[in-house]
């Protein structure tokens, strides 16, 4: 792995409130939501080894958003979100986004459940142009035992700007709670010719929850080691 990739691996550690995207937001969407009234900020840091060889850009900055959400009602939650990089030495806002998520009432510990995310983003790619964006991302999980099998066959449509093409963007998790509220499992996540593989650690320390993956691509369209984490805290 390059120099680069240890670099933001110290940076990862050298910061305890923003605890670990390639993309802004590398995260398979579950039925996890800020409780109604409840507040929640979750850092989302990522960080690829090297980029897809097909990539005209090869620089791999270390990647940080705060995403702020709010438990706008029973089963809704509304979050605003702020990416930027950092690299070498300088750092660059990408643009701001803003979601909105429904997960139906369900039995929280075990069997079937639905609900969906919608996100509008302003984006603002170094050196390239702005450009508006939407992405539904349909959210269908099941629990059984400590089980955990999550499915998010999400579609990106862009706005404006020289593209209007719509890109599927599926992604899904596997999980096993293995003890406490440790769980380990597999997350996928699919992009055009995108396809990358995490190992993934899920664990709670007091109210705050973690997500934890280091993830493998798998064609050339893909980067080829990441690392991710997200941090969340919540308050009232």
């Amino acid at each position: 792995m390059s120099p680069s990739f240890w670099s933001g691996i110290l940076a990862l550690g050298a910061a305890p409130v923003i605890a670990a995207a390639a993309p802004n937001e590398i995260k398979v969407f579950t039925d996890e939501l800020a409780r109604y009234r409840e507040h929640t900020l979750e850092f989302h840091v990522n960080k690829a080894s090297s980029a897809r060889p097909t990539a005209e850009n090869q620089a791999t900055p270390l990647q940080i958003m705060p995403e702020y959400s709010y438990g706008l009602r029973r089963n809704w939650e509304l979050s605003f979100q702020l990416p930027f990089t950092i690299d070498a030495g300088s750092s660059d806002f990408v643009g701001y986004r803003s979601e909105l998520q429904y997960v139906a009432p369900h039995d929280e510990d075990d069997g079937f459940y639905w609900g969906f995310n919608v996100e509008l983003a302003r984006n603002d790619p170094p050196g390239e142009a702005s450009f508006w964006s939407a992405e539904l991302i349909p959210i269908l999980g099941y629990r059984g035992g400590r089980w955990h099998f999550v499915a998010n066959p999400g579609a990106d449509k862009q706005l404006s700007g020289s593209s209007r093409a719509a890109t599927f963007q599926p992604a899904a998790k596997i999980a096993y709670q293995a003890f406490g509220w440790n769980s380990f499992g597999l997350e996928y996540f699919g992009a055009e010719q995108s396809r990358v593989l995490y190992v993934a650690w899920d664990g709670k320390i007091g109210k705050s929850e973690f997500n934890l993956g280091i993830g493998r691509g798998f064609t050339d369209a893909s980067d080829r080691w990441v690392l991710k984490m997200i941090l969340e805290f919540a308050f009232r």
